[in-house]
């Protein structure tokens, strides 16, 4: 009987920590809608953000395939920031990287501006801002 005492506890433990993990308000897939520079902005509709317990996905749809549709990398939050990393098995091209994503390097650091339920608005270092909607 104290074994399943036990075995009950620990399993109502690991049942609460993971429902904790990854309760940051970014999980689920966010549409990439416009890039705002300073002197210009670019509209999109065909990239998507992923985000999943300290994970994320990059994802381009294309009519012709290419070598970075979809890029993983991890991202941690602190405070009002997220920083992003690309695996680096997938961060080889970084002139693709560039013009499906506008990312220079592999991993990029955000602020983050607003965040709701619906809209996503992360502030880049080099001060581009990224909006996008929940998908």
């Amino acid at each position: 009987m104290q074994i399943k005492k036990f075995l009950l506890l620990v399993c109502l433990l690991v049942s609460s920590v993971s429902c904790e993990e990854g309760d940051d308000g970014l999980e689920g897939k966010w549409q990439l809608r416009e890039m705002r520079y300073d002197d210009k902005v670019v509209k999109v509709d065909t990239v998507f953000y992923n985000f999943q317990f300290g994970v994320f996905q990059l994802q381009a749809f294309s009519r012709i395939p290419i070598a970075v549709n979809s890029v993983i990398g991890s991202y941690v939050i602190a405070k009002d920031t997220i920083r992003m990393d690309i695996e680096p098995s997938f961060a080889n091209d970084l002139h693709a990287l560039k013009f499906y994503y506008d990312w220079d390097k592999p991993s990029a650091k955000f602020h983050i501006d607003k965040h709701s339920a619906s809209k996503l608005h992360l502030m880049r270092e080099d001060e581009v801002l990224f909006v996008f909607r929940k998908f």
